[in-house]
């Protein structure tokens, strides 16, 4: 990597890889550490003092779920399941990155895999029954949102200068430097705007569908018996990104009727 890094001289590099299966994660803790905080650890190493800029992925899942409305930046990370713990110890590796940045999306939906939204389409349409949990409330996130907001925000970063140190953030730095590199956290929440049940989202998709709610099964995150604990309430809001972006993100409605036409599931 080390070697990649020096030949390629990247502006930017973007870390979105990790072990995101929560239950696996809490099977086999030293592996999802290996892959969550390592992985993470040595990629920092290999960027050592070039000034690329770091984006590192995070999850809301390093919450535990109790505050009972979105979480800000500012909020405190407190980790419930193994998963969430790695990746909390993940962005604590990015940090040490002087131009990292820490970006946290919440339940993701798109083209490439399959996710809790292609789950249900698919459900719907072979005509079975899906369950989906009542008592978990998330932020459903485009991919393609929020890639091209880590577009935007990479080229705010990429023009704002080096990192200061901790005395050089005076009147002869750029504004955009300070906005950037001056601020007390480099943690950027990056989601749909709004949160919904899982049991909504599936709704939701169904309305849009055309077919029957039915079809969805409310249940509560105990009756699957799971091996990882998942917070119960991890929707976000972000009060860092209209400042460095100038914008927020659409809603997730929005998103999912994107996402549906794209997909060619919704006329």
């Amino acid at each position: 990597m080390a070697a990649l890094v020096s030949r390629l001289q990247p502006d930017a590099v973007i870390h979105s890889q990790a072990m995101s299966d929560v239950d696996q994660c809490e099977r086999d803790p030293g592996l999802a550490r290996a892959m969550n905080a390592k992985t993470t650890a040595n990629l920092v190493r290999a960027l050592g003092g070039a000034p690329a800029v770091l984006l590192y992925v995070s999850t809301d899942y390093v919450f535990d779920g109790e505050k009972g409305q979105p979480y800000n930046e500012q909020d405190a990370p407190r980790p419930i399941s193994v998963y969430g713990q790695s990746k909390l110890e993940g962005e604590r590796e990015a940090l040490r990155h002087p131009r990292a940045v820490v970006v946290r999306p919440s339940t993701l939906f798109g083209p490439g895999r399959m996710n809790f939204c292609d789950a249900i389409v698919r459900a719907l349409q072979e005509g079975r029954t899906i369950e989906a949990f009542v008592d978990q409330t998330t932020s459903p996130t485009y991919t393609e949102d929020l890639a091209e907001m880590m577009k935007e925000l990479i080229v705010v970063l990429t023009q704002s200068g080096p990192a200061p140190t901790p005395n050089s953030v005076t009147g002869a730095t750029s504004q955009a430097t300070r906005l950037v590199w001056g601020r007390a956290s480099r943690i950027v929440h990056m989601s749909n705007a709004g949160g919904a049940s899982r049991v909504a989202f599936a709704h939701r998709i169904a309305d849009l569908l055309g077919r029957s709610r039915e079809a969805v099964r409310p249940i509560r995150m105990a009756d699957q018996r799971r091996p990882a604990k998942r917070p119960a309430y991890s929707a976000l809001t972000s009060a860092e990104l209209v400042p460095l972006t100038g914008r927020m993100m659409r809603p997730w409605d929005d998103a999912l009727h994107a996402y549906l036409r794209q997909r060619g599931w919704l006329g």
